[in-house]
């Protein structure tokens, strides 16, 4: 297997921590960042890393996804020290719930900044460093509920709309540069984020998966040739998957959208 440089955004916890470990135990080149640097230092002391930062295979650094800036100084470390950039998972994102009246706009506003704008911001600047080799991608983080809008979540629900489509459309307009774009959607994942988190999605199907199953996923997209990879999104989780293949077979949105009702309303 070839050896990748992966620069994951996101990376201090939860799926992206996990699946720079893996990255990283299976001898790739990983970058980690993210704003919260402090908390970052302290998870790249994990053992996991220690044979990574003995060779040298690890960086790690702020990055704020809203702030080009830092977009600059993460990717010139990242050419600096690798002397490129194979695969960008962009992961970073955060969560506000509850009925949109009731929240606070100021963080729903931040919410649309880092959940949009971050992946955004990224897309943009990584394209002008691949060249097109058979390894170069973008991953996107979206969601299940980018399927369809979810109550209790729908900034949220919209942002990943917003990442879904995107997506979509970086997949086509990168494709004559030999980039890869595409994106994992899971369903409800153990995270800090969604630490004492109550929606009523979360009541009625559960918080089943864990980090490590989404970073499998990342993992096996990051490290696949493009040319093995023939889909544009990627479900992670069976309520996602069938909440897809409702979408994609259901010649109406009623059928979709009772199931979300239902789900979590």
């Amino acid at each position: 297997m070839a050896k990748l440089t992966v620069l994951i955004t996101g990376a201090s916890r939860g799926i992206g921590l996990t699946t720079a470990k893996k990255l990283a135990s299976k001898g790739h080149n990983v970058g980690l960042f993210d704003i919260d640097v402090t908390e970052l230092e302290s998870a790249i002391k994990d053992k996991a890393f220690k044979k990574a930062i003995g060779s040298k295979s690890i960086a790690h650094g702020n990055l704020d996804v809203t702030n080009p800036e830092d977009w600059d100084s993460a990717i010139a470390e990242m050419n600096d020290k690798f002397g490129g950039i194979d695969v960008l998972i962009n992961n970073a994102g955060i969560l506000v719930t509850g009925n949109l009246p009731d929240s606070q706009l100021s963080a729903q506003l931040k919410l649309v900044d880092i959940n949009c704008k971050g992946v955004l911001v990224g897309c943009h600047k990584i394209a002008s460093q691949m060249t097109g080799g058979e390894h170069h991608k973008i991953i996107n983080l979206s969601s299940a509920s980018a399927i369809y809008g979810q109550p209790e979540i729908a900034p949220y629900s919209a942002s990943k709309f917003f990442v879904r489509g995107l997506t979509e459309a970086l997949n086509i307009e990168f494709e004559p540069k030999g980039i890869k774009v595409v994106d994992v959607m899971p369903l409800w994942v153990q995270t800090d984020m969604t630490k004492g988190v109550k929606v009523t999605s979360i009541d009625r199907l559960g918080l089943n998966l864990t980090p490590n199953d989404v970073a499998k996923v990342l993992y096996k997209l990051a490290t696949s040739p493009n040319a093995k990879l023939h889909k544009t999104h990627y479900p992670v989780g069976m309520p996602a998957k069938l909440l897809n293949s409702l979408a994609q077979l259901s010649p109406s949105v009623s059928m979709t959208r009772l199931f979300n009702k239902v789900v979590g309303a």
